[in-house]
Parts: C-alpha cells; structure tokens; sequence
C-alpha cells in the first residue's frame, strides 16, 4: 500500500510524507512534549515564533528523577543525581542556561505539567488538540499508547543516528575521539527508542577548545533551527522525505553508562594534551 493516511492533514508515500493544506485552512498545528531544561525552552520558543503551538507538556526533569525511584531504578536514579551535581559543580549546568537563555524571546505558550510523558492527561491533551505534528525533546521513553494517539512524532535527538543512541551521546562520541559522529538528528518517534526513520543528523562545527558541553550545546541549537526549516517547507508543500535508521550493534548509552572515571580519564587527557581536538568548519546537515 503506497498511500497511508498519518492523519488529517499528512499522508505517506512510500519514504515521504505530505501535508495536505487547502489554502484557506490554518497553518500547520504543533504540539511539544518536552522536559524543563534550557535546550526545551529554546524549542518551545523558538517554535513558537514560527508555527501554530497548541501546547506544551512538560515532563521535568525533577518528575523524571523520582519516577526512577518509584519504578525501584535505584541504580539509574543515582547516576541521575551524580549527573545533575556534576553538571552544577562543573558549571556546565549554567553554560547551558545562558547559551539557550541568549537566545529565547519571549513567546507565550499554553503549558501543562505531567508526572509522567505517558500519563493519560497527555494523550487527553494530544486528542483535545488534534496536532498534525507532534515535536519531542528531552522526555522519557515516549509509550505506544502516546504515540498511537499522536500519529506523526519528530523527535529532537542529541546523538549522531544511528550510531549513537540513548543519552549522553555527544559526551560518548567526543571521550571516544569520533568527532565525524558528533551531531544531533531529526527522527520519527516509534517504540523502539531512537530508532525511528531518520529525517536529517545535523553536525556542528567543532573548534580546539571545544568540550562535550559546548558541543551539546551547539548541536541542539543547529538541530532546532533544522527542524524549523523543515517543518517550513512541509508546511509550503514540500515533501518530507525519510531514510531508515540502520540496524547496528552498537550500545544504546544510558545514564549509568558516563561512569565518575570517565569525567576524571577526559579531564586528565586534556590537561595534559592527550585529547587533541581538531577544528572542523560548519558542515551542511545530512538530510535524506
């Protein structure tokens, strides 16, 4: 079957999707289902300037924490809790805040708070608004009855796909010296995570001094304002067009897998001049 209605107003052709807009109807309408870090607010504002937001959920990252806990996760809530003091003493918590902070202009969108990304309050929203797009970044593991309801889901992905899945994928790529892999990716959202066909991986320059913050940072800022582009020639008419994300045997990285020695091995190989970074100018993104 070539022809596969998404929803209302998309549709699928083989590995494209069309918006079906008649020239009187509204523009395209978006709903986010983000967390509460900076990198999320920069989406949701950024969005906001250019299409229809009907809403936000949030799931924070506080929510995501005690969830752990109450799902008896002790070992991934601790690493959870490491992450979030490293990240404080280490000041790369406050390097992300005024890096997204520099960029945000006031836009006032609807927000609903969740316990949880899966949580039935989400789907009602999901069937209330009636979005043609649904737009992720930063939450749990989106559950099928989620997605079911939602029908088309663009994950925004911190992580070089397919290579690189999970979390902590940029930290990941830049210990093992792959920069060729350092980006962030356009995804659909299915069950499996990060496993969606892929729609652009988007790689951001790379300067000497560079740490895994900075390019975190940077990848994400070039990956949202990709998605905006994208979704501007979807809503003009232009086909998007998607690829398979390959199969691999490659590690899915969890929280627990940026263990304490790993910040400590990186630390000691930059200061003594054992990670060499190269300068890699601004590369277009790699849209399928």
């Amino acid at each position: 079957m070539s022809h596969q209605q998404i929803s209302a107003r998309i549709y699928r052709e083989f590995k494209q999707y069309y918006y079906q807009a008649k020239p009187d109807s509204e523009p395209l309408r978006l709903l986010v289902l983000a967390s509460d870090d900076p990198q999320q607010d920069y989406l949701i504002a950024l969005l906001s300037q250019h299409f229809n937001v009907l809403a936000a959920v949030i799931e924070s990252g506080k929510q995501q924490h005690q969830r752990l806990l109450k799902k008896a996760k002790y070992t991934d809530y601790c690493y959870r809790y490491w992450h979030k003091q490293r990240q404080k003493f280490s000041g790369r918590a406050a390097y992300r805040r005024d890096y997204f902070s520099a960029l945000i202009s006031n836009h006032k969108v609807n927000k609903e708070v969740v316990d949880w990304i899966g949580d039935q309050k989400t789907i009602d929203i999901i069937q209330q608004q009636q979005p043609d797009v649904t737009i992720v970044c930063g939450t749990m593991l989106i559950p099928k009855a989620v997605i079911n309801a939602a029908g088309f889901i663009i994950n925004v992905h911190g992580g070089y796909l397919p290579d690189y899945r999970g979390n902590h994928c940029i930290f990941f790529a830049y210990y093992q010296q792959n920069y060729a892999k350092i980006g962030a990716s356009l995804h659909l959202v299915t069950p499996e995570l990060d496993a969606g066909e892929i729609i652009a991986v988007i790689q951001p320059p790379i300067y000497p001094h560079d740490n895994d913050e900075h390019l975190y940072c940077r990848a994400l800022h070039h990956a949202v304002l990709s998605l905006v582009t994208h979704l501007t020639n979807f809503e003009a008419g232009q086909k998007l067009t998607v690829l398979d994300s390959e199969k691999t045997s490659k590690p899915v990285y969890r929280h627990r897998s940026r263990k304490p020695w790993m910040d400590i091995n990186l630390w000691l190989r930059r200061k003594f001049g054992l990670h060499k970074i190269p300068h890699i100018p601004t590369k277009n993104s790699s849209n399928v």
